[in-house]
């Protein structure tokens, strides 16, 4: 759950626009929240909004995944909000929150008067009254959840120090090798002599005063010949064994013997080297009370949820039931 509220004037221009304001129609009734009615125009507003907002954002697989997941808690959500809305008043003052979340957004928008933004609103078919009670409906909620949950989420350095030690591999940084290589393609009846030319030349650039770059530029078949043999720098796990297994145990500056695979032969040397170790818990000491602050604030808005649901007198028609997605499990 954001612990901020900022809406930028052309997300919330379209949001509220998408979810505009409802005529005077007969309109098929979705559900009750209490008094309060949710029609399938205000779901399908709903889904173009969120739908709107997902396509600006993601792209390819995930795309896919963020619309399934959309729908599937579209009435769920819209229900949510319902529910958040009606607790509002009975923790805030709803004029005094109407007025300062149309000035917040004044103040993000660099609007002067609200003349200006009487204008601005016109040409999406709004007005002033419009605008005032949308910013209460889309803030509203969040501020609920703000006052009953978020603010009341504390992680202490004890609990964050616990999940540090039991999560080490987290907060681990793997070594890493900065090598260059010399590579001599046999793939032919000529693996004798080229494995005789891979020796003489690592035999060439062992010596202290050789400059294996250049002769990797002379002499090696891969393309890294350009760059003088680097290969860059690599993790464990990036390299086949063999390779591995060199570019994490020669001393740094020395070059390995002769390495031999399928295609050829190898012959690296190491520029830097740096070792395993895990970052000290003080460095990484805000990012995990965030982490566990943001799990124990999903848990218990979900918990919330369930007890404002508990307290609240709901109807979904029995057309749209199986639009209810089941409630998550609270972990």
């Amino acid at each position: 759950m954001a612990r901020r509220t900022g809406l930028p004037v052309a997300v919330a221009l379209g949001l509220l626009a998408a979810r505009g304001v409802r005529a005077e129609i007969v309109d098929e009734i979705v559900a009750k929240v209490n008094d309060e009615i949710v029609t399938k125009s205000d779901l399908d507003s709903e889904e173009q909004a969120t739908l709107e907002e997902i396509y600006r954002r993601f792209s390819g697989s995930e795309l896919d995944a963020q619309v399934k997941n959309a729908k599937t808690q579209l009435l769920r959500n819209v229900i949510d909000r319902k529910v958040l809305l009606q607790k509002a008043p009975r923790l805030f003052d709803a004029q005094k929150m109407q007025d300062y979340f149309l000035q917040s957004f004044k103040e993000q928008q660099n609007i002067q008067s609200d003349k200006e933004l009487e204008k601005m609103l016109a040409s999406e078919g709004m007005t002033l009254a419009d605008w005032k009670k949308k910013l209460l409906e889309f803030f509203a909620p969040q501020q609920v959840i703000r006052a009953e949950v978020v603010d009341r989420v504390a992680v202490s350095e004890k609990d964050a120090r616990a999940y540090y030690d039991a999560h080490q591999d987290a907060y681990t940084v793997p070594a890493e090798a900065t090598i260059r290589e010399i590579v001599i393609r046999a793939t032919g009846g000529d693996r004798d002599a080229k494995r005789t030319l891979a020796e003489d030349l690592r035999a060439r650039a062992a010596d202290p005063s050789a400059d294996f770059a250049a002769i990797a530029s002379e002499s090696s078949d891969a393309g890294t010949k350009t760059n003088g043999g680097l290969l860059g720098t690599v993790k464990k796990g990036d390299l086949s064994a063999p390779l591995e297994a060199a570019a994490f145990s020669i001393p740094v500056g020395e070059v390995s013997p002769v390495i031999e695979a399928d295609y050829g032969f190898h012959i690296i040397k190491v520029d830097a080297r740096t070792d395993s170790y895990v970052k000290p818990f003080d460095s990484v000491k805000s990012e995990v009370q965030t982490k566990l602050e943001n799990e124990e604030i999903q848990k218990q808005t979900k918990l919330y949820l369930k007890k404002l649901w508990s307290e609240t007198t709901i109807w979904i028609s029995p057309k749209y039931a199986s639009r209810l997605s089941p409630e998550d499990p609270i972990q």
